[in-house]
């Protein structure tokens, strides 16, 4: 592995672990026992290696709510949307839990991420439409409440991982948490949402909670 990529994970895990504040480009080099100024030779600053995080972050998402979108949209795939895209926030957590911070610093940046959250609106808005022809949604009465109604699940979803850690500031972000998060997704749409359809997506749930506690009481796991 060249020394740019180790430099992209390294700064990755430790903003996962300590928070963006806490991590400048002298302990990214010292954790990677190279010189300032070999880190200097491929990134200028912090910012541009938080930048090249997100790209991938951003690839991440957009490929996680779309991979499996077709009609009709089963319970199962519908709770796989939200299953993949928090495991997505997870692995960037730092950047959820910091986004403020971050985007305050790098207009680019923030442009970026302005675009991704337009796309990501967008998208579920399109998949509860798709609900809606499968007859597995009530339409709201409201001339704009489908979008309403898409803008209230990306603002649980993209706050969900700063919610856990501002819950339990010394706990780690486990998967159930994750899992909990979807199930307060399912949560905003209840109302609308077909009694049969709504209890499969958490029917999925259950499943991924009982994995997880199978893993979690198996050492070899």
């Amino acid at each position: 592995m060249g020394n740019r990529k180790r430099i992209v994970e390294m700064c990755l895990n430790l903003m996962n672990e300590e928070g963006s504040r806490a991590v400048g480009t002298s302990r990214i080099a010292d954790e990677l026992g190279i010189s300032p100024g070999n880190l200097y030779y491929h990134f200028k600053n912090r910012e541009e290696i938080v930048m090249v995080i997100y790209e991938d972050l951003d690839a991440d998402f957009r490929a996680a709510l779309v991979e499996d979108v077709h009609a009709p949209i089963s319970p199962e795939r519908f709770a796989g949307f939200f299953l993949r895209t928090l495991q997505v926030a997870w692995e960037y957590r730092f950047f959820f839990g910091g986004m403020l911070h971050l985007l305050r610093r790098d207009e680019e940046l923030a442009a970026r991420y302005a675009a991704l959250q337009a796309w990501a609106i967008d998208a579920i808005e399109t998949i509860l439409r798709q609900l809606i022809k499968d007859r597995s949604l009530t339409r709201p009465k409201a001339k704009t409440g489908l979008r309403s109604m898409a803008i209230n699940l990306w603002i649980v979803w993209s706050n969900w991982i700063r919610f856990v850690q501002v819950s339990d500031p010394k706990g780690d972000v486990r998967r159930d948490h994750l899992i909990q998060g979807v199930g307060q997704l399912l949560d905003i749409l209840e109302p609308y949402l077909d009694p049969s359809f709504e209890k499969a997506g958490r029917r999925v749930l259950t499943r991924e909670l009982k994995k997880f506690a199978e893993e979690a009481a198996d050492p070899a796991s």
